[in-house]
């Protein structure tokens, strides 16, 4: 059996590539859902702005929705796609790659506040999506579920002050 590679924190600290790759990838794919999340309230909100109506809406999310490389059959809603059932690039679907990686090398913590963001929004009712403002106020609570996600990476891995050598090994290699 071979070893697994490894990169060198100093002569004798290693982090394995599986746990360098499920650093990278639980960092994209929250950055992933925060951008969509973004987008499309930003998309919202111009429609809204200019005084576009649910055509309007549906045209942009639409748009999105093909820049986001999900194929939406004709009666398909773009805006739950977007938010929940797509299971390559909604939002939803990011956070629970996220927080895939996140059981591999986070502390609870951090799993704990992916876990809670899914959560609470699983608990939107789809068909509120409907509503440009629903919409939008959905968009945002995710943004700030994100937030919260990234105080507690701030405070369980990195906390106020900078890290020695030895409590980046033990943070992060362990």
């Amino acid at each position: 059996m071979t070893e697994p590679r490894s990169v060198s924190l100093a002569q004798d600290r290693w982090i394995t590539d599986s746990r360098v790759y499920n650093l990278i990838w639980l960092g994209r794919w929250l950055e992933r859902a925060e951008n969509i999340a973004r987008v499309t309230n930003a998309a919202v909100l111009r429609v809204e702005r200019d005084g576009g109506g649910a055509a309007a809406l549906d045209a942009a999310l639409r748009t999105l929705a093909a820049s986001l490389g999900i194929i939406l059959v004709d009666d398909a809603d773009p805006a739950q796609e977007i938010m929940l059932r797509n299971e390559s690039s909604s939002i939803l679907q990011c956070l629970r790659n996220a927080r895939s990686n996140a059981t591999q090398v986070a502390p609870v913590e951090v799993v704990r506040a992916i876990c809670d963001v899914i959560l609470a929004y699983e608990a939107v009712d789809p068909a509120s999506f409907d509503s440009p403002r629903q919409l939008s106020e959905a968009a945002a609570g995710v943004m700030a579920g994100l937030i919260g996600v990234g105080q507690s990476v701030e405070d369980t891995w990195f906390g106020r002050e900078a890290l020695t050598e030895e409590e980046i090994y033990h943070r992060f290699a362990q």
